[in-house]
């Protein structure tokens, strides 16, 4: 366990223990009444790294969940596309801004919440946030036209996207990211399990039910969510040393101006985001690659059910059990994430040999995976081929995107400091974000023009061309970490 205390002082001073009494401090406790606000030491009971396994595994599970509501809110719509097409006389384009719209406000969100649970914790933000984006799910189950459809969907996505970016920081409150790699794969489950079981549901429902119990599945599962997280316990350091100081009575840290507030709530989620996008080869790479593979997988929520349906002749129904393919595959890239975490990094990290570029092994797995499965679906949708190969192919391209993603976030956070880690998840959200929301705009044309096989292709040749990304981070990592202007750590050998 990492110790997160402050450094000793001298005997005989008084000291306010953990369950608020005062006693006179011994050598090795730690000073926690004078000075910046910290744990009373390193075996601290409310340090949600002391924590016991149970306690923290439901600080884990709960914010995956909610990951796991609202990425599966956002593809579970797609079933019901041609159905709110014919009732409200629109463009297939057009119902297809219910998604679209979604995921801009999946990507705009985190930059609302993510400030706000720096202010007042994990808990409140997805406490507030929750029965806000279920009621605007309700308003588009409820809609009457596609103008109200469109606008509650995005407000909904804006509510429930911060949960995406906060549950990342619940993770790193209870675990050693470095040292856990079972709770990274949590967050990648449920990041990308989400938009793969949507489908799988929504099309049963939008099948026998209609497409409005695609928004009723969404409150079901929510009400649930809810009730869990009305049990969740404040995992973050400063709230909970904050709350402690009222409790115990000790004088808090000075108020920051709230300009200055402001100006650096703007430079973490905004302005250096953006400029990191355009002047840091690194989160450019990563950012490309990762939201490339993210958006493809949006883009399958319009041409899975194009492929089998006008090649099969599936149901929307059976439709969406072609989905399992990429279920399969997510849970399998975990695994092969776990497997090297155990086998290569934690060998490498414990005799401290262990450099961050060592994070892009997984990634150098996944970039052969992704490509084998396009190729794979593309030239397999053929009415003369079995529905079943075309459905694994899923497996290989999951796979790869699960590991690609897994080595790009554990990358960025393991070589920027914590505040520019925390832009460059920004940086590496908005964009894939920004690309999911155009990907199912255009996948329809682009499929009947061009046909599953070239279409597809397509997408294969691109994944091909950005092969080689964790290749030459694996090899040049610590001298592009050199050039960094964003306090990159700087290890290289000369």
């Amino acid at each position: 366990m990492v110790d997160r205390s402050q450094n000793s002082s001298r005997d005989g001073e008084v000291v306010v223990t953990s369950d608020g009494s005062e006693k006179e401090k011994g050598e090795g406790q730690t000073q926690v009444a004078s000075g910046p606000l910290d744990w009373d030491g390193p075996d601290d009971v409310d340090n949600p790294w002391n924590w016991s396994p149970a306690k923290r595994w439901y600080g884990t599970i709960v914010p995956g969940l909610l990951c796991l509501l609202v990425t599966f809110s956002s593809s579970v719509y797609v079933s019901g596309v041609y159905e709110v097409a014919a009732k409200f006389n629109v463009s297939m384009t057009v119902a297809l801004l219910g998604i679209s719209m979604y995921v801009i406000g999946l990507g705009l969100g985190p930059m609302m919440g993510a400030p706000l649970s720096e202010v007042f914790g994990r808990k409140m933000v997805y406490f507030v946030n929750l029965p806000i984006f279920l009621l605007f799910t309700m308003g588009a189950g409820l809609a009457q036209n596609i103008e109200t459809l469109v606008i509650c969907r995005m407000f909904a996505g804006l509510f429930g996207g911060p949960a995406l970016a906060i549950s990342a920081g619940s993770f790193v409150d209870v675990w050693d990211m470095k040292t856990s790699g079972l709770a990274v794969s949590v967050q990648a489950i449920a990041t990308f399990m989400g938009p793969a079981l949507g489908p799988l549901v929504g099309g049963y429902l939008a099948e026998y039910k209609g497409w409005r119990w695609t928004m009723w599945i969404i409150l079901i599962f929510g009400g649930f969510v809810a009730v869990l997280v009305y049990f969740l316990e404040e995992s973050y350091k400063p709230v909970i040393l904050k709350r402690r100081a009222i409790a115990r009575g000790l004088p808090l840290p000075p108020k920051p101006d709230p300009k200055t507030a402001l100006a650096m709530i703007f430079t973490i989620t905004i302005a250096r985001p953006t400029k990191m996008l355009f002047k840091e080869p690194i989160v450019q790479w990563v950012s490309v690659y990762s939201a490339f593979a993210f958006a493809v997988l949006f883009g399958f929520f319009e041409a899975y059910p194009f492929t089998f349906q006008s090649i099969h002749g599936f149901s929307l129904s059976q439709t969406g059990l072609a989905f399992l393919g990429i279920a399969g595959g997510l849970i399998l890239g975990c695994a092969i994430y776990l497997i090297q975490d155990r086998l290569v990094y934690m060998p490498a990290h414990k005799k401290g040999t262990a450099e961050p570029e060592l994070r892009m092994v997984p990634a150098m797995i996944g970039c052969f995976l992704m490509p084998i499965g396009l190729f794979w679906f593309a030239w397999t949708s053929k009415a003369s081929i079995h529905w079943i190969w075309p459905i694994l192919a899923g497996v290989p391209f999951a796979a790869g995107l699960v590991l690609l993603f897994l080595s790009s976030v554990m990358y960025c956070l393991e070589i920027y400091p914590p505040l520019v880690a925390a832009s460059a998840m920004a940086a590496l959200g908005l964009l894939r974000y920004i690309l999911a929301m155009a990907f199912p705009l255009f996948t329809v044309n682009m499929y009947k023009n061009l046909g599953v096989p070239w279409a597809t292709s397509i997408f294969g040749f691109i994944s091909i061309a950005l092969m080689p990304i964790p290749w030459v981070f694996k090899k040049w990592g610590p001298r592009i970490r050199a050039r960094s202007k964003f306090d990159a750590i700087r290890d290289v050998d000369n």
